[in-house]
Order: C-alpha cells, then sequence, then structure tokens
C-alpha cells in the first residue's frame, strides 16, 4: 500500500468530517422513524493547500494518477493518527497564484477514510 508522499503540510482551513449515513422514513402525521444505515463511521478531509510549490504539486500530482481509486495510507497532522484512505473526488484541482515574485498553486484535494 503507497504512502502519502513527503510534502508540505496542508494550510490552515483544511477541514474534517465524521460521515455517519441515516435511513430516514417520514411518516403522515409528521413523525420520523430513523436507524444507521451503517455500522462505522468514516471520516472525510478536505485539504487545501494556499501556497504549494511547484515541485510538491507535481508530487502530489504524480501521487493522485498512481492512486486514483487504490488506497494509501496518511497521517492527520494535528492529531498524528494514521489512517488508510483514498481520494474521494475525481480530480485534483488547482490554480496558480502569484506571491510578490514567485508563482505557486492553489491546492484543493479530498480524502475519506477506507
Amino acid at each position: 500500500m503507497a504512502a502519502w508522499p513527503s510534502i508540505a503540510e496542508p494550510t490552515y482551513g483544511s477541514s474534517v468530517e465524521v460521515y455517519k449515513p441515516q435511513v430516514r422514513t417520514e411518516f403522515d402525521g409528521n413523525y420520523v422513524q430513523s436507524r444507521p444505515r451503517s455500522t462505522r463511521e468514516i471520516r472525510r478531509w478536505t485539504l487545501k493547500w494556499n501556497y504549494m510549490t511547484e515541485a510538491n504539486y507535481q508530487t502530489l500530482e504524480t501521487f493522485f494518477i498512481a492512486n486514483q481509486g487504490t488506497s494509501f495510507t496518511w497521517t492527520e497532522p494535528v492529531t498524528s493518527t494514521g489512517y488508510t484512505c483514498r481520494f474521494s473526488g475525481n480530480g485534483l484541482s488547482s490554480t496558480h497564484v502569484n506571491r510578490g515574485a514567485t508563482y505557486y498553486r492553489s491546492v484543493d484535494a479530498t480524502i475519506e477514510e477506507v
């Protein structure tokens, strides 16, 4: 199994969602019956880099192309907890940004726990 590449950590503004779906049935008397759809939750992360170097972006892009559709290990930077993850989106988006005389990329990637 592949490991997340050694690139700069995501910047402040990255987010995590704990996802555990439910089945809901609404009745005519305005009652709702619900139950968990699954027995476990998963976590989803939206990772953001405001100013990623081109070298780091090329590393991340290569990793994305090689591992899209498969799982990899990733360590959450705040808690230092290791997870087995996959890319949850079908793309890796980036925008060229200028910071002074240097060009960077603003990058977003979404991953989720397997």
